[in-house]
């Protein structure tokens, strides 16, 4: 079945090349999505908690933070996304996304947890943009074209 699926290119995009791993056609995903959201609203969250369950136990972090998040089970979000920390240093998670799921999180829940609020911390210092006050500062060339009396 699934052989016929991608050979017609309906609905199904392989994710290996040993054909195990499969994903919905991003729209297709989109119109299931949408048709849970109206059929049954009060199990989503029970959904994305599952799947987020799943993806962690398969070693697919990213996708487990996010169905986290969707879920809005901060802790168990919080977890994950210290979990991921590491990753922004070897490369396997961008930083800006590990800032993005940070900033998702409630402020006091941040606060609350020392690893999550160092890695926040640190996060920042990567992606802060500088805007000086002093006008002197806003182009460093000026300065050096200067006499000193």
């Amino acid at each position: 079945m699934l052989d016929v699926l991608e050979r017609s290119n309906l609905f199904i995009i392989p994710l290996d090349d040993k054909r195990h791993w499969y994903r919905y056609h991003h729209l297709f995903a989109d119109v299931l999505q949408a048709h849970l959201t109206e059929a049954q609203p009060d199990q989503l969250t029970d959904i994305h908690l599952r799947a987020s369950e799943w993806y962690e136990q398969n070693g697919l972090r990213s996708d487990a933070i996010r169905h986290a998040l969707a879920a809005r089970d901060f802790e168990r979000s919080a977890g994950l996304i210290e979990l991921a920390g590491p990753g922004t240093e070897d490369g396997s998670i961008q930083q800006a996304t590990w800032l993005g799921w940070v900033k998702m999180l409630p402020e006091a829940l941040i606060r609350a947890r020392p690893v999550l609020n160092v890695g926040y911390a640190y996060a920042l210092l990567g992606v802060v943009i500088w805007k000086p006050q002093s006008p002197d500062l806003r182009t460093p060339n000026d300065g050096w074209n200067r006499q000193i009396p």
